[in-house]
């Protein structure tokens, strides 16, 4: 239908003058939009690139962040899940992401600290990503089978002494956390287990449970259940020089004589280059989300993380611990180093 159909003819005049008042309410309108595409951040949703699989932990969090914080960003958070390669694609495409506030990253500890050292050389370089917080740090339970006649570290060494090479731990593969404790824990007893490797913590869980593996450790949080079933005896909490608050009397891994503290940890990036205050609102929110009662409760305990926080440069400092402890770790177990 022709809009202008409405207008006699012969009435140039009037033609010429609302077709000015048109362009003039077009152009104003596109001035607008100009304006709000580059007005106060954020003015348009945000991308939050979760690295690994729906329902893993950093999944999890990710979608309980962006729960949290949509209305106080005042914006949609859009949890966006890129996997393969260990978390290398996912944290490949938000380095490559353009620094403008609108994409962000939510990695684990060992995508930032051990890939670099189990898969050689990366497409990006963590140390380039823009720090925003360190979340928090995961618990990781040593567990058994219930057969296993151990109910500490001391009777499982003792118990894979009287068996060389014959008890199975489990792991997520090489370079994973669970093995990495195998070869540090090997290294330090001089006992050797068989490591079995898995596709991942759920696939490693069954395996536990029915007896494929002996021994192997997962985040507190997944075995919990089964700990509770009675189907995996929990003996050692990674949990640095403290006891769990999620698990009870059971002494930690610093308690029975493994001063080794690898636990994998959580943490917010950006691509390079992202504007400071863009990071210093970031940080702020989350660290004031962190402090609330009610998503402790509900986040946090329920997936065993003991919350950090803090300001970006302490995230830098975390990183550089984590990332030199790997290098030593990665030379303990004979991980590729490029």
């Amino acid at each position: 239908m022709n809009s202008w159909k409405f207008i006699k003819k012969g009435d140039a005049m009037k033609s010429i003058v609302l077709g000015f008042k048109f362009m003039v309410l077009f152009l104003f309108g596109s001035s607008l939009v100009a304006f709000s595409q580059t007005g106060a951040y954020p003015n348009h949703p945000i991308r939050l690139i979760v690295p690994l699989p729906p329902g893993s932990t950093l999944d999890v969090m990710a979608r309980a962040l962006s729960f949290s914080l949509n209305s106080v960003m005042g914006q949609p958070i859009v949890v966006e899940n890129k996997i393969g390669a260990n978390g290398t694609i996912g944290m490949d495409a938000c380095s490559k992401a353009p620094p403008d506030g609108y994409t962000l990253c939510l990695p684990d500890g060992n995508i930032l600290t051990i890939n670099p050292f189990a898969y050689g050389k990366l497409p990006y370089d963590p140390l380039e990503l823009t720090p925003i917080i360190h979340i928090g740090d995961m618990e990781q339970s040593i567990v058994v089978n219930a057969n296993v006649p151990a109910k500490t570290m001391k009777e499982l060494i003792d118990y894979a002494r009287s068996k060389p090479g014959l008890v199975a731990w489990g792991s997520g593969g090489r370079g994973s956390t669970m093995h990495l404790y195998l070869e540090w824990i090997q290294a330090k007893s001089g006992v050797t287990f068989n490591h079995i490797m898995y596709k991942g913590p759920a696939d490693l869980a069954r395996a536990l449970t029915i007896g494929e593996v002996e021994v192997t450790n997962l985040s507190t949080a997944t075995v919990a259940p089964m700990v509770k079933d009675g189907k995996m005896r929990l003996i050692a909490i990674v949990s640095g020089k403290q006891r769990s608050q999620f698990a009870g009397d059971t002494p930690s891994f610093a308690e029975q004589g493994f001063e080794l503290d690898f636990r994998n940890w959580l943490a917010l990036v950006f691509p390079k280059g992202v504007s400071p205050d863009i990071v210093r609102r970031w940080n702020a929110e989350v660290n004031r989300l962190l402090l609330d009662k009610t998503f402790g409760e509900r986040v946090l305990a329920s997936l065993a993380v003991t919350p950090a926080g803090g300001t970006p440069e302490e995230l830098i400092v975390q990183l550089d611990k984590k990332r030199r402890l790997a290098a030593e770790l990665a030379k303990i177990a004979n991980l590729k180093v490029e």
